[in-house]
Parts: structure tokens; sequence; C-alpha cells
């Protein structure tokens, strides 16, 4: 029994034995990383202390180059858009700075200011602990760090600029005594509204001297220096009210304030200066100004242009730009007895630099930018992105025909008739687009389906508003931007490819690097070249004979008019080869709460008869100013001449019964040519666009007869199947009907096909 025992302890000792061995070789390797660590870190401080040694003494004439370079928006011609945060100070001596704007300052940034060396430990645990927590706390860094990030660092939310600011703050500590410390950060800090140093921000916000603030009002201030851009009083008043609670407490619970004074203090109002709304007009191009600064906050965070110093190097032309707010202002004017009471503009060139952006007629009246963030219907300018959906899917063809049978939308007692167009037989396309037909745009939409236009909208065209799947959205019952119509149209422009806009070109820094540069963008192939040259023909012919004649004085001129069924909206999209252009006009009214409506304007406005006019003004100065050669723009592609029609004009509104001649009879035994999908990368093939069926009763598509009874296919040039988007070279070529190619080229496939 006892030789039982002993053999089942044996066991138990030798595992634990192991256990313990490789828990000391854990720890001994625990340890020695650790030192590793230490040594590294060490080595690591030491060397960013030694840095920091070498750049401090420049301190002075740092601070000197930062008071003197306020950050600017430039045109592309060297104007001086918008100057950021003009600079106000008014220096000041620390003993003439009050007791209570000291201990607010302290209390609101570093209240342990005056025991530290220049980095608060205490702080910086309590930050790590609400990393881990997520519960606020008050921040970690101290004044003689902000210092040091103003100075010589930036904005970026890294560690090693972390460490960099704990490096400088411990030699200015080294280098300054706390009051010489104190004294520089209130008279070099921003507080916002272009007030630089706390005795400037006194009198922009209340309009006193330093001396007669109160303990709220010097609370207040020294809250702004968190986010001086967003939430100083004149900007965000309640976050500004919160912002000086917080404050009068630290300096209540540090006894700076007795409790009359922080009872008394927390109930005081806001009473700020006034000041001049209208500072903001002396800016240039203001609209543009707006968008080039929210483009900065959403894609460059990390830059503060309050630091002073940025130089944002744009692509707007001014002098354009001039020209473009005077041809909206006068088509304000002009028409006020048409009810135009609003309107816009904006021109790109073939690149996507934006050269003018008109967001409305008068900035200082209403600051929100039509360009890029109003959403309005453009009525039948949507078509084209329709009718292109229908070429790339096969289910119509560049230079054939469309059904002008009536159309009827809804069902049973919501089934209601399709006003403009509808008398019978069909239509060709190049008319249907140019006199802007509507009920053939219908059966295009139909034809194509309405969840592949949309589909096609989004991926291909660069549309990202939402865009209900509607039928309607073949007469642009939907709502999109004007710079988004822009961005579709250049797929026209290009011949398939589609723009990227941008705005600034450069970002350069105060020591005169450019941290970002901007330049074209090409999404390329979101249409087949075949499509996109129908579809360029067919805006020629609006210009030449369609609804927007008015625009067709351009040189190389195409486009678009739009008008809504309500006349609440009128536009004109086109390009030349070198530019691209969006006008919009509408009835903009505020009711009695303030809030914007938009109302009908008169019958007569519409887009071919008042947009394309200051279309043809803008874009034909844009050409007179910087040239743009003429060239022989065929009535079909740019590579076929097609004979031209002779539609009838007629407006796009669909509220107003259309008559409409031009149609032709479809033979009973008609076949259309129906080609694939042309390669377009904007259809997913994990996730496919279904082709929906034509109801048993729907007019046929006319097929495509020029005379000869020819169709015209692109082709791969080396084997002469059609082309799919991976032929190197593709021609478009005349076959006879039903001896065209039928099969895709299987020589040239996708990399990894």
């Amino acid at each position: 029994m006892a030789r039982i025992q002993k053999s089942t302890v044996r066991p138990t000792r030798s595992r634990r034995s192991k256990v313990i061995k490789r828990l000391k070789i854990a720890g001994l390797l625990s340890l020695v990383v650790l030192s590793s660590g230490g040594i590294y870190a060490s080595y690591y401080a030491q060397k960013q202390l030694d840095w920091a040694a070498t750049v401090v003494p420049d301190l002075p004439s740092k601070m000197v180059i930062l008071a003197s370079e306020p950050s600017v928006i430039l045109s592309h011609d060297g104007k001086i858009l918008e100057s950021m945060s003009t600079e106000f100070r008014k220096p000041v001596k620390l003993k003439d700075v009050p007791e209570v704007v000291k201990n607010a300052t302290l209390a609101a940034e570093d209240k342990r200011f005056y025991s530290h060396q220049g980095v608060d430990y205490w702080a910086m645990g309590r930050a790590a602990v609400s990393t881990f927590t997520g519960k606020r706390t008050e921040g970690a860094s101290t004044i003689t760090m902000q210092i040091a990030k103003r100075v010589f660092t930036s904005t970026a939310k890294t560690m090693d600029r972390k460490v960099k600011d704990m490096a400088l703050a411990i030699m200015i500590e080294r280098e300054l005594t706390k009051d010489q410390i104190l004294e520089l950060y209130l008279n070099q800090i921003y507080y916002g509204s272009g007030a630089y140093g706390i005795s400037a921000a006194a009198e922009v916000y209340f309009g006193k001297k330093l001396d007669e603030l109160t303990a709220a009002e010097a609370a207040t201030l020294a809250r702004c220096v968190r986010r001086p851009s967003e939430e100083n009083p004149f900007i965000d008043e309640r976050k500004a009210l919160r912002n000086r609670d917080v404050v009068l407490k630290i300096m209540h619970d540090e006894g700076w304030i007795t409790d009359k004074q922080y009872e008394n203090a927390g109930r005081q109002a806001m009473a700020l200066r006034k000041v001049d709304q209208n500072a903001k007009a002396d800016r240039l191009a203001p609209y543009f100004c707006d968008y080039v600064k929210l483009w900065l906050k959403e894609n460059m965070p990390e830059v503060d242009l309050s630091k002073g110093g940025f130089r944002l190097e744009t692509t707007l032309d001014y002098a354009l730009q001039k020209f473009a707010e005077k041809k909206v202002r006068e088509m304000v004017s002009r028409n006020r007895r048409l009810k135009i009471s609003t309107s816009a503009f904006v021109l790109l060139d073939n690149e996507g630099r934006i050269l003018c952006m008109v967001g409305g007629p008068d900035y200082v009246k209403n600051q929100f930018n039509v360009i890029t963030q109003g959403h309005r219907q453009p009525g039948s300018s949507f078509k084209p992105i329709v009718y292109a959906t229908a070429f790339e899917l096969g289910a119509l063809n560049p230079g054939g025909s469309v059904s002008n049978e009536p159309f009827y939308q809804g069902t049973g007692s919501n089934r209601r008739l399709t006003r403009g167009g509808g008398k019978g037989g069909s239509v060709s396309i190049r008319t249907a687009i140019a006199s802007s037909i509507n009920t053939p745009a219908m059966w295009a939409a139909q034809e194509a389906g309405v969840d592949n236009v949309v589909q096609m909208a989004h991926q291909a065209f660069g549309i990202q508003s939402e865009l209900p799947a509607v039928q309607t959205i073949a007469l642009g019952a939907d709502e999109v931007t004007p710079m988004e119509m822009a961005v579709a149209f250049s797929v026209f422009q290009s011949g398939g490819d589609r723009i990227e806009p941008f705005g600034v070109a450069r970002v350069v820094g105060a020591d005169g690097a450019a941290i970002r540069v901007n330049g074209p963008n090409f999404q390329r192939r979101q249409l087949s070249t075949t499509s996109a040259e129908g579809i360029d023909s067919c805006l020629r012919a609006v210009v030449t004979s369609g609804t927007g004649r008015a625009a067709g004085s351009v040189t190389n001129a195409r486009g678009k008019t739009g008008t809504t069924s309500d006349n609440k909206d009128a536009w004109f999209c086109g390009y030349t080869d070198k530019y691209i252009g969006v006008g919009w006009v509408a009835n903009e009214v505020k009711d009695s709460n303030g809030r914007t409506r938009y109302l009908p304007m008169n019958s007569y406005v519409m887009g071919g008869h008042v947009v394309a006019p200051m279309w043809a003004s803008i874009v034909g100065h844009a050409q007179d100013v910087h040239g743009e050669d003429s060239r022989r723009i065929s009535g079909g592609s740019r590579e076929i001449v097609v004979k031209d029609e002779e539609p009838t004009p007629v407006e796009e509104n669909a509220g107003t019964e259309i008559p409409v001649d031009v149609t032709t009879e479809v033979p009973s035994d008609a076949s259309p040519d129906i080609p694939e999908n042309n390669g377009n990368p904007a259809i997913d093939p994990g996730n496919p666009v279904i082709k929906k069926d034509n109801k048993p009763d729907a007019p046929r598509v006319a097929p495509v007869d020029d005379g000869g009874h020819v169709t015209f296919v692109e082709i791969c040039s080396d084997t002469g199947m059609r082309a799919s988007i991976y032929c190197p070279e593709r021609v478009r070529k005349a076959f006879k009907v039903g001896k065209e190619p039928k099969s895709r080229c299987t020589a040239h496939r996708s990399p990894g096909g």
C-alpha cells in the first residue's frame, strides 16, 4: 500500500516543479523585455530632450513669425480670397492681468501649473485611465506644452508629437520662469474670432478691458482656446456657457472664488459685444471659401488654420468668379417679375478644377451654398443618365429609336398618363433628347429598369444623393445637387471617364513646405465609349436644334435643359471640350418662421429660356479669356457622321401637354439590335442588375436603321469581335443588320480571368 502511495505522489511533485520552472523562465523573459523597453524609452526620451534643447532657443523668433503670418486662401491667379482670423493683438504684462483672469486660465487649462516642471504626470495618468474607461476628463496638456505645440509641432494626435511636446515643455521651463511662460501664453494663444491674446479677446467678445471682466466672463474666455473656431460664444453660445460653468466649478473647488461669487457667476447672462453681421461680406468668393474650409476639415483635420501661417492655394479663377457672380446677380435682378429670386452656377475644367462657384446671389443674406448643399429636382437634365443606362444594358441602341406610345404611370385608380409626347409610333433617341420629350424617357427607363438607372447614377455617374427607385426618375423627380450633375455630365464629356472635382491644389505650411498636393483624378471607364458618345451626340443636338439652342453660340457646346413640372426649378447642364458648367434658378422665399420654401416661378421660366443664356454667357466668357479651339462636332459620335434631323424643340415641363410630330412607324416584325453590357464596371458582376422584361403590350424598341439597314458596333481591332473593356484598341464600325458580330472578344480578358 505504501509503495502505491509513493508512486502516486512523485508525478504530482514532478508536474509542480515543471510549472514553477516555466514561471521562472517567463518571469525572467518579462524582466528582460521590460528592461529592454525601459532602456529604449530612456534613450528615446533623452534623444527628444537633446532635440528640444536645440530648438527652444528659437522660441522668440518663432513667435514673431506666428504673430505676423495669418492663414490665407488664395485663388489660382494669386488673389487673397480670405485671410483666416485677421490677427488682433493687445499685448499685456502679467502684472496687469487681474487675478481672476489668471486663475480662470489656470482652472481651464492647467491648475497645477506652478507645481510641475512642464509636464503634469498626474494629469497624464488620469487621461490614460479615461482612455480605458471612456470617462471625459480635463485633459493632460499643460500650458507650457500648448506653447510648444503652437510654436514647434502640430495638432496631429500622435504619440511622437506628444513626446516632442513634453520634451519641449521641459526645456522651455528650464529657459523661462513660470511667470514668463504664463505671460507668453496669455499674449500669444488664439481665442477665436481673430483675437490673439487675452486682452484682445476681452475686447472682441465683451467690449471690455481686462480689469473690467467678471469671473463669468474670464471663465468664458479661458475655455475658448480649446476649440477657438467652433466653441467661442459667437459661434456656439450654448456650448460656451457649458464650458464657462466647468471652469467656474474648478475655480470654486480650488478656492479661487467664494461660494457667493460662484453662485453669482453661474447666474450671469452672456452679454456679448454686438458684432457686424456683414463682416463676412468682405471675403471674396465666400461660398467657395466655405467649401474649401469644409473640405479641409473633412480631409485634413490636423490642420488648424487659427494657428496662422497656412496657405491654401486653390483652383479658383477669380476673374471668372467675379464675372459669374455678376451674371448670377443680373439673372435674379432682371427676372424678378418672373418670380426668380435665386440662382447658382458652378464651372469646372475638363480635369475637375473648380474655376468658379456661386452658391447664391447674396452671401450676406443667405450663406446656404446651393451648389454643394442644395438638393433640388433636376427635371429633364437627368434624362441623359436614363438613356445612357439603357444603352449600357442593351435595352436601347445609340442612333436608334424609342417608343413614343402613351405611357401610363401607376396602376388601377392611380393610373395616369405621362404628359409630353405619347403620340404613338417611335421617335429617334436623338430627337427625344434634343426636344426633351417625356414619354420616350419613361419608356427608356422601363426598358432599362428603374433599379438599374439608380445603380448607374450612383456607381457610374458619381451621384451620392439618395435616389428613390420610382418611375418618375426618368423625368428628374429625385433630388440631386448641381455639383453632382456637373460630375455626372463629365462622363459624357470625357467619353466614359468620370472626373472628381477639387478646389484645393496645395496646402502649404508655415515653413513654406507643401503638406498636401491635389491634382486631377479620373475614375476610368465608368461608361462605354459607345454609350458616352451616343449621349454626347444627342446633347449636341440639344443646343443646335433642340430646347437648349440659347447655348448654341458657345464653341463646342453640348448640354441639356431641365425644368420641373411645377416650375420650381430650372436648369442647364452642359459642357464644351474644355469646361463643364451647371446653372440653376428658383423662387426662394422665407416664411414667417424663417424657414426656406421654394414656390413656382412664372410658366415662361424654363431651362432653355433663362438658364441656358446665363450658361452661354459665363462659359462663352471663359472661352474668350482662356481660349478653346473650335472643332467639327458631327451629328453622330466623334467618329461617325449621322444626318441631322429637324426635331421640333419643345420644353421639358412635365405638366404641359407637348405636341410631337416627329414619330416613326415601327414595323411589326422589327427586332432591335441589343448589345451586351459593354463591360460597364458600374454594373457589379457579383450583384448583377436584371433587365426587366417588357409587358406583353409594351411597344418594342425600334431597330437601328440609317436608310441602309446598318447598325454600329464597337469591336476589338485585333479580333473583330465585340469589344470588351479589356481590349486595348476599339473602333466603331458599321454592319448590315444581322451581320454584326455577336460574341465578345475572347483574346483579351481581365488579369485574373
